[in-house]
């Protein structure tokens, strides 16, 4: 006679605790877009159309409790401006401090910014 095993997955394994990094990533995303698109549903369905996320995940992003990874964080960046800044910034490719750019005489950055044609104040945070 066969033992029934049962469906449930045994939890094993180590706990992923979420890291300070992490969640300034999730702020500094939410932030930019709620900054760019403001606090109404018409930002929900912008940021669904940009990147084909559901409406829950876009959701998530512009709350701060989750922040887009990967293709949608691509997606983003081709449609946002202030999300691609953020990005640089946050890479620490765009730092206002010149100390913490990697290349501070570097003319990309100054390129990036007459590219998009705008001025960000970015926080030191973001």
């Amino acid at each position: 006679m066969r033992i029934k095993m049962g469906t449930s997955v045994p939890k094993m394994g180590t706990t992923v605790h979420l890291g300070a990094d992490q969640a300034a990533y999730r702020k500094a995303i939410s932030d930019t877009l709620r900054r760019e698109l403001g606090p109404t549903h018409q930002a929900i369905k912008t940021v669904m159309r940009w990147t084909g996320a559901s409406e829950r995940t876009a959701k998530y992003w512009l709350s701060g409790e989750r922040g887009p990874s990967g293709e949608h964080l691509i997606r983003l960046a081709q449609h946002s401006d202030a999300v691609l800044i953020t990005i640089l910034t946050m890479a620490e490719r765009l730092s206002e401090k010149p100390r913490q750019h990697r290349c501070a005489g570097c003319p990309a950055r100054d390129l990036v910014f007459q590219n998009l044609g705008q001025e960000w104040k970015l926080s030191e945070g973001s």
